[in-house]
Parts: C-alpha cells; structure tokens; sequence
C-alpha cells in the first residue's frame, strides 16, 4: 500500500467552504481547437497531480477520432496554476466494448491507497440505457477499462458519477467508497414526475456498489429543474460537512449551476438562485458539469462546460469571491 496515500482528504475535499459567491474568469480553459476535440468539449474534471500542479480530464469529440462510430472519448490537458492548459496528445479512454462502444463522458478520477488512479465514467451504447464503468492507470495517461459496471439498469441512465472516500483516514481498510451521480428516465422524458434525479451508492471496494436509499438532490423546481437535475460536485469540508455543487436543467433554461449543503453526505438543503448562470456570450447558450479544485492561494477554481451564442463548446472557469 502506497505510503504517499493521503486517504480522505485525497480527492473532493477542501477546508474552507467556497460558498455562494464565484467570479468567472475571462480566459478560457480549454478551446476546441485540435482534430481530437474541435467538434466538442465538454465535462472537466481536475484533479492535483503528486509532483505539483493540475490535470484536467474532458470528453472530447472531433474528426481526428481514432474510431469513426465513436461520438466521445475522454482527453486530458495538464496545467501548473490551473488556469493556463496544455494538452496532452492522445486518447486517455476511447469507445469500447462491450458497455462503451458509443461514447465515453463526465470523467472522475481519484487515488487508490495502492498508488493507482480509478477513473469512473459514463458510458453509452446505442439505444441502450448509459451507465457507469471504471478504469484504472499507474500514471494517469495510460488507463485499462476494469471488467463489469459499477452502476447499470436496464430501465434507467445513470451517469455524470462523483466518488469520495467516506470512513477514517487513519484506517484505510475502512474507507468506503460514495458515488455520486444522476438517475434519468429512459427513454428519457421530462416534467418534475420524471424522477431524473441525483442519487448515491455506496461500495467496501470501489467497484460493487449498492445504491442507497432516496434521493440526494430531487426535481423540484419547473422553471430550472424539468429536464433534469444532475453532475453533481461533491465536496466534504475540514468539519465532516459537505457542499455539493450541481447542475439544473429545465425545458427553457439549457443548464446553471446550483448549490446544496449537508451534514451527513444524504441530505442535501438547496441554497437559492444559481452560483453561476447563462450571462455572457461564452456561456450564454449552455452551462453545466462543474468541478472544483483548491488553489495555492486558499481561494477555489470551478470549472464548467459551455457553449456560446455560435454554439462552440468549451471549458471556462470561476474563482471563488
């Protein structure tokens, strides 16, 4: 077992809450401007590397596609202050089978205490329910697609998945592992009786889950919440609480990103209004699928998919107030 392990507070934790109040920065993270992803960005997820500095994963889409059915796959760009990237050639996880042979999306990675990454993902087959699947890599680059699905039904999507360690850091025999992740209609349909909702489940390895019992984060709202609420952002605060950051979708609103608070990880309480909502060219269009990393400087980086007002899809981000 890796000695350089940090436990619990390895992914999804921050000490301080990063609250309500987030600035959005003017660069843009990633522009889709290479033959692997000039059709399509979308779903970062950032995690901090061993040795210093960033590594942001996306689905990607483009001409370059090393196979023509394939409609995503996931990529990765590298970043010393989180704010200016570089991407990394190749394809970190492409289509396969036999779960996964239409798209690969919303990537989440985490440490496991023997030194490997596990990535878990969404994954499509045509005209087939998605559902979630895992891969593992020693390096973060190179990743092999781990045999069965974490979470699959053959009448319901699940998907955007967000994982972190529950238990004592001191004990790692103990940690356990939550997923987080959205729970849709199929085919999907829309309306607050959809049930397209944010569940969890809970698992002793990481790879066998049991999905807990009621919801985490519900439709309730017609005006941001129709179509779906989902890609949910969790993460656990220095006192055992948690802030989880998520995306709404209604019939007339494409996206927005919402807050909710708790204390045991189960129960959520939804602040009011957006953090961050369609209001600038860059994001006028769509805005969802946030991450959030801690900086150097104590302040916090959320990242988010979005599509402007000529329909080009990209990463921005936004700092904490």
């Amino acid at each position: 077992m890796s000695t350089d392990y940090v436990g619990i507070g390895a992914v999804h934790c921050i000490n301080s809450d990063p609250g309500l109040a987030w600035v959005k920065d003017p660069e843009v993270s990633i522009e889709p401007d290479t033959p692997l992803d000039s059709m399509s960005i979308l779903t970062p997820n950032v995690v901090r590397l061993p040795e210093g500095g960033f590594r942001m994963y996306y689905t990607g889409h483009g001409p370059g596609r090393t196979i023509e059915a394939s409609y995503g796959y996931i990529l990765s760009a590298v970043s010393k202050d989180g704010l200016n990237w570089s991407k990394e050639p190749g394809i970190r996880i492409d289509v396969h089978g036999p779960n996964a042979t239409h798209r690969v999306l919303c990537p989440d990675v985490i440490p496991l205490p023997d030194g490997r990454w596990r990535m878990y993902f969404e994954a499509s087959e045509c005209d087939r329910p998605t559902s979630i699947l895992s891969a593992v890599s020693t390096d973060g680059l190179q990743w092999a697609p781990e045999e069965g699905v974490r979470i699959a039904h053959s009448e319901w999507s699940f998907g955007s998945p967000r994982c972190i360690h529950v238990g004592s850091s001191e004990k790692l025999e103990e940690l356990e592992y939550r997923l987080y992740f959205h729970h849709y209609s199929f085919p999907m349909r829309t309306g607050l009786g959809a049930h397209n909702h944010i569940i969890s489940a809970v698992s002793k390895d990481g790879l066998k889950f049991e999905i807990e019992p009621g919801i985490r984060i519900a439709q309730e709202s017609q005006e941001r919440e129709s179509y779906a609420v989902y890609a949910p952002e969790i993460i656990r605060l220095a006192d055992s609480s948690y802030r989880m950051y998520y995306s709404g979708w209604s019939d007339k609103i494409r996206g927005g990103i919402f807050s909710a608070s708790s204390l045991d990880g189960l129960n959520f309480i939804k602040d009011a209004g957006p953090v961050l909502d369609l209001d600038r060219s860059l994001d006028s269009r769509m805005l969802s699928e946030p991450c959030v990393i801690n900086l150097n400087d104590g302040r916090c980086r959320m990242y988010y998919e979005a599509e402007d007002q000529d329909g080009t899809r990209r990463i921005l981000s936004a700092t904490s107030a």
